[in-house]
């Protein structure tokens, strides 16, 4: 099965386009294999769903939905087996927001993350974007370290709340000039 939509880049074997409604089934199906995702930024019981609303139109105040680009990472075979959520110009303009990076289990710790992220990186140059910020949960050691390998630095704490969680998040920064 070759996934629909235009490919926006490619990470390697991956291909990463935009997801919409059509792909309700296969992000559902994502969101069950990252339950623990879910549930480490949402509390329990995690809601499958949620994968869902946020790729497809969880936004910030202030944004509408032509500024959100929620995208599926999918492998040769056309699994999904990644999203990525980012919004453009938030909070500041030519500053995106990457709101979610999450691969399915079988995938993470071989390198792809950083694959995506660099490529995700290049994208968003030619989008003329100059920063990318995210926040990570104080619960998610693993990727408050694999962000501030990819060269993010601090900016704030935060305390939010998701679901029937309070946590605190870091949220960090990087410039996407070319190293």
């Amino acid at each position: 099965m070759v996934p629909k939509g235009e490919t926006l880049f490619e990470a390697g074997e991956y291909r990463v386009r935009r997801v919409s409604e059509e792909d309700v089934q296969l992000i559902h199906g994502l969101g069950e294999r990252c339950l623990e995702h879910l549930e480490l930024h949402y509390g329990s019981p995690p809601d499958p769903g949620q994968m869902i609303r946020e790729l497809l139109s969880d936004l910030p105040p202030g944004k509408a939905l032509g500024d959100k680009f929620g995208m599926g990472v999918f492998d040769r075979a056309g699994r999904l087996v990644g999203g990525i959520d980012v919004i453009r110009d938030c909070p500041e303009p030519r500053e995106w927001y990457l709101g979610l990076l999450v691969l399915d289990p079988d995938h993470r710790n071989q390198g792809l993350g950083a694959k995506l992220l660099a490529a995700l990186t290049q994208w968003l140059r030619r989008q003329d974007a100059a920063y990318l910020r995210l926040a990570v949960s104080e619960h998610n050691a693993a990727g408050q370290r694999f962000w501030t390998r990819s060269g993010f630095q601090p900016v704030k704490q935060v305390l939010a709340e998701f679901g029937n969680k309070k946590s605190v998040f870091h949220v960090m920064r990087r410039a996407l000039e070319t190293r």
